[in-house]
């Protein structure tokens, strides 16, 4: 076989647009829900191939971290509140997960801290992957399926065939370097003496997660921005995605005029990689992707779900010891009724023997008929 197939203008057919080009654009919604841990691990800027690479390709990066939606997050001692879940803290609670009237309640706190860098956690604001997370075993493994597809391109003298696949694993890396970043947490850097960051986060389903935890924490997980830090910007960042696009374009052609047993192999270990994302994004968790206890020890305290919405703010209370966050978010009705039980629950909120819904229906037979002096709310 020759290198080259020159015989342009014959009747045989030698340069064609077959399907391996079509493989090798598929498979972006699994890609993009990857996109994102793709970039931030260390062997995300190395050539290999990639489903979907053209995913990578996107002009307008997102400044921060996706956050969940419909959460109300609340300082029990500050007062702040936010109606988001950051990402990293998500990854934590999983609070899609959770079933109506659950409750959990966590302690967190930091690592142990290095003395040798002023009493700083050792990674500094870090958030890493797991080494053999699923996303870095699956990247590893197209790297040696992409070296294994060169040599045996090599071995069929196919030129076409060793074009296609060098530029379509620059072109992959490329993309995956200009999108190339790393997290940015809000860190405190100012010290002294301020009250503990617990914080009470509501869903929309009723259920209530209590976390035990300093300020620095709170501020890292729950009140500050997470924010992507880019390696590459400006001019550079351009370049990246303009050569990419290039580069995508060309393999394309390449692959597809390539020999039929390249196209095959191309075409197989596409569709191997396509489903070992898709695979993925069904069935891994951020949590197996995202090493949070490099920064953070995280204790489940308790995890139990309750009957209804009374046990379950109950449970929180009894947690806190507070019931101000819970007039800030209105997680209770603004009624006399509500208010003398919610008093009542934080006068009781060491008392484990407690009746909670014994006093709830008492509170509630009570009929207001003249304005109570209002008790002082914490």
């Amino acid at each position: 076989m020759v290198w080259f197939p020159l015989k342009v203008d014959s009747e045989e057919v030698t340069w064609s647009f077959d399907i391996v080009g079509l493989l090798a654009v598929v498979g972006g919604s699994a890609i993009e829900k990857h996109a994102q841990a793709i970039t931030a691990s260390p062997f995300g800027s190395f050539p290999r191939l990639l489903p979907a690479p053209e995913t990578m390709l996107d002009t307008d990066r997102p400044p921060r971290l996706p956050a969940v939606k419909d959460v109300t997050v609340v300082g029990v001692h500050s007062g702040n509140q936010f109606n988001e879940l950051n990402f990293f803290a998500d990854v934590i609670h999983d609070v899609n997960g959770l079933v109506p009237y659950q409750f959990q309640s966590y302690h967190i706190t930091h690592q142990k801290k290095d003395p040798e860098k002023n009493g700083t956690p050792a990674d500094k604001a870090n958030i890493p992957l797991h080494t053999f997370c699923p996303l870095n075993i699956v990247t590893f493994a197209s790297i040696l399926m992409t070296i294994a597809l060169f040599v045996w391109a090599g071995v069929e003298h196919d030129a076409v065939g060793l074009l296609g696949l060098g530029t379509m694993s620059l072109s992959t890396s490329f993309a995956c370097m200009s999108a190339q970043w790393r997290p940015k947490l809000s860190v405190r850097n100012v010290k002294g003496d301020v009250p503990p960051g617990d914080v009470v986060i509501r869903t929309r389903s009723g259920a209530f997660i209590a976390v035990k935890c300093e300020e620095e924490i709170a501020r890292e997980l729950y009140a500050g921005t997470e924010v992507c830090d880019y390696v590459f910007r400006g001019r550079f960042h351009q370049s990246l995605l303009g050569a990419s696009t290039v580069l995508l374009m060309a393999a394309i052609i390449f692959f597809s005029n390539s020999s039929w047993k390249i196209q095959i192999a191309v075409g197989l270990g596409y569709i191997i990689l396509n489903l070992a994302y898709w695979a993925m994004a069904l069935l891994t968790e951020p949590k197996q992707t995202w090493n949070m206890e490099a920064r953070y020890n995280v204790e489940l305290l308790e995890d139990h779900v309750r009957a209804n919405f009374t046990q379950v703010l109950w449970d929180s209370i009894r947690t806190t010891g507070k019931i101000g966050w819970i007039k800030k978010t209105h997680a209770a009705p603004a009624t006399k009724n509500w208010d003398g039980w919610l008093q009542e629950a934080k006068e009781n909120w060491n008392n484990h023997e407690w009746k909670a819904e014994e006093a709830r229906d008492r509170w509630m037979k009570m009929r207001f008929d003249t304005d109570v002096p209002k008790t002082e709310v914490e």
